[in-house]
């Protein structure tokens, strides 16, 4: 019974206990959004959901800000600080949330959208559908604040849990379309499932933000202003991690353009479905590893260099243990498509060997990632990332002209994260080491 409780009261376990149960729905939401949309209508909804994520994301650095620095105001206890620190945030994101609805909205007037990603609906048919999810996103980008907030104060199963629930809600939600309306033209049914999605996360992310705020000892409205040297340090640091963040989705969430632009959206979709399924492994590893960026924050203000030097240690001995995990996987892979997915549904051995190996490069580099992000020490970090964005879209179009087809996107994001391997733990050693010097 201890055990249990122990287990239930460790973020780090339910972080990645929630993720594995968002994994399992984005598992069987797949193959019904298939059925439902055909291989094709899926593939566009790939390339509007993967919009989705940059926009969540692209919130310059603030969410990022708020894990590293709510940890720093908690150590010294200044709460009303940390009530400014938290009003400005939201306030920004509002900001931000209408300039890029705005943005993009003169973005797909403009450019001709539908030929570049080889999308074979009218133009006016993917301008609107565009539109309908860039306004459910924006939303949702203001309320996902409280995923952050959740995780600087060492609670991030509940960032999670809001994740995970979003993911029931909605495949309990698909019922809909295939009960009352399985025979609308292809046009309406991706109009239905947009709105399902974004309504489902704007229900789900107000329900949390309103929680965490029922729960800690923090308000939104706050009278006090942030200083004028913090709004001046959020801003410094927020435009770093806005970088990463960017970087980041470029190197990992372009895929999906880059394929639909050589072979088009129905291509995307062996692609789609492979990175999924080792996407699976990855969310729960990177879930559980989450709460870490504030536990490195906080240890590294201590000066905690045991501690550090033993997490490190640690991971690197488990490390092994995850490798053999992601070999099963890919053994287990095509049996296991058969049965998810379809029984003619065969991926090509080489896709998923370069896929299997690109996660398991992830998940290292995630670990360390996240010391670099807590500690706010982001030099290294950038410039791999920087060299890697540049090489991306060269490296990629060199495997396509060699005829490596859909696996080219993943071998380039491979050859990138080997050089990340090597440089991040040498510098993250370097680092720690280096704290007896200044205290």
């Amino acid at each position: 019974m201890n055990q249990l409780r122990f287990l239930l009261n460790n973020h780090l376990f339910m972080s990645a206990f929630y993720k594995a149960i968002s994994g399992l729905c984005l598992f069987i939401s797949i193959p019904l959004l298939i059925l439902y949309l055909g291989s094709t209508n899926y593939g566009v909804w790939i390339l509007v959901f993967t919009l989705f994520q940059w926009i969540l994301l692209m919130d310059f650095g603030l969410s990022s800000v708020l894990k590293t620095e709510i940890p720093k105001l908690q150590h010294t206890g200044n709460t009303p600080l940390i009530n400014a620190y938290i009003k400005s945030t939201y306030l920004i994101c509002c900001y931000i949330s209408l300039v890029v609805f705005l943005l993009f909205t003169a973005l797909f007037l403009l450019f001709d959208i539908h030929n570049l990603l080889n999308i074979s609906f009218e133009r006016t048919f993917v301008i609107k559908l565009f539109l309908i999810n860039i306004f459910f996103f924006c939303v949702n980008f203001v309320l996902n604040t409280h995923k952050a907030l959740f995780i600087s104060v060492h609670k991030g199963k509940f960032a999670e849990q809001s994740i995970a629930v979003n993911q029931i809600v909605f495949l309990l939600f698909l019922v809909v379309p295939f009960v009352f309306f399985p025979s609308l033209k292809a046009e309406s049914k991706l109009y239905l499932i947009s709105c399902i999605n974004g309504i489902v996360c704007i229900v789900i992310n107000s329900i949390y933000s309103v929680y965490f705020f029922k729960t800690e000892n923090f308000s939104l409205f706050s009278t006090q202003k942030t200083p004028k040297q913090y709004r001046k340090s959020m801003y410094s640091l927020g435009s770093k991690y806005m970088l990463i963040q960017v970087g980041t989705l470029f190197l990992f969430s372009s895929d999906n353009y880059i394929l639909a632009y050589f072979f088009g959206p129905k291509e995307i979709v062996l692609y789609e479905i492979v990175t999924k399924y080792f996407q699976f492994p990855l969310m729960i590893l990177t879930a559980g590893m989450a709460p870490l960026w504030s536990l490195f924050a906080n240890k590294y203000l201590e000066k905690n260099k045991i501690w550090l030097e033993k997490s490190f240690r640690k991971f690197n001995t488990i490390y092994p243990l995850l490798l053999l995990g992601i070999a099963l996987c890919l053994v287990l892979a095509n049996p296991i498509m058969k049965i998810w997915i379809s029984n003619d549904f065969i991926v090509p051995h080489f896709l998923l060997i370069v896929v299997a190996i690109m996660t398991a490069l992830r998940i290292f580099t995630t670990f360390y990632s996240y010391f670099f992000n807590g500690i706010g020490n982001l030099k290294s970090y950038l410039v791999l990332l920087a060299l890697s964005v540049v090489l991306k879209v060269p490296l990629s179009y060199l495997f396509i002209k060699l005829n490596f087809g859909l696996s080219s996107v993943v071998l380039s994001s491979v050859t990138c994260l080997l050089v990340w391997c090597i440089v991040q733990p040498l510098e993250a050693y370097k680092i720690v080491s280096n704290i007896k010097k200044n205290e």
